[in-house]
């Protein structure tokens, strides 16, 4: 029993006085490995497919919806121009520019009977606005024309028919803002009290120039 006390103690039993084996600094501070089971471990395949996705959670393979280009119809700008077009497209603002020419055709009276006038007087007049001078070429020297409409549309009086023209070229010149007047005389032996006719005067140059106006007898 002796023997067998000493054998032990000199085989190296632990001394009660041992001081406790030193630590290194850097392993008293060393973070342990996260545990593969909790909720907030992610493994490197996880991680990855975590780097394949944006900030809002969407995958960049996902399918992403593309708004219309702004020359399409279908675009934000595109539908607004439309909407003020439809606003605007019903209001009537009136010409915006003043038209080169003007025509005109005045029939005195405008009121009257068939008993008192066999023929009216008509004014037609063409008038320059613009700044330069207007350049009227004609291919015969008639330079106007004027008809007389029934109510169905037929032809019931035509100025020029009982006259005869010469086949030469002429040219009538508009200073700017001036105007050039044709006076004639309408038959009304064909008409009838109560209906309305329209009378049309046209120039023969070139440039077709018309005005029109409804007369009425009495």
């Amino acid at each position: 029993m002796k023997r067998a006390i000493l054998i032990f103690l000199a085989c190296g039993a632990p001394a009660l006085n041992a001081e406790p084996p030193r630590t290194d600094a850097s392993t008293a501070f060393a973070i342990a490995a996260p545990d593969a089971n909790s909720p907030f471990f992610l493994d490197a395949q996880k991680a990855e497919a975590t780097r394949g996705q944006d900030y809002a959670g969407r995958d960049l393979n996902d399918t992403v919806a593309e708004y219309p280009k702004s020359n399409s119809p279908d675009s934000a700008v595109a539908q607004v121009k439309n909407f003020f077009a439809g606003i605007f497209s019903s209001v009537d603002i009136g010409p915006l520019k003043t038209p080169p020419t003007t025509q005109k055709l005045d029939v005195e009276p405008s009121e009257f009977s068939l008993q008192d006038r066999r023929e009216l007087a008509a004014t037609y007049t063409i008038k320059n606005n613009t700044k330069t001078m207007t350049r009227l070429e004609y291919p015969t020297s008639q330079r106007m024309d004027m008809i007389t409409y029934a109510p169905d549309g037929t032809v019931l009086d035509r100025w020029s028919d009982d006259r005869a023209f010469q086949p030469e070229e002429g040219i009538v010149i508009i200073n700017p803002k001036e105007r050039i007047e044709y006076q004639e005389k309408i038959p009304t032996r064909d008409m009838k009290a109560g209906e309305s006719y329209r009378v049309e005067a046209v120039s023969t140059s070139q440039e077709k120039f018309a005005a029109e106006k409804t007369v009425t007898p009495q």
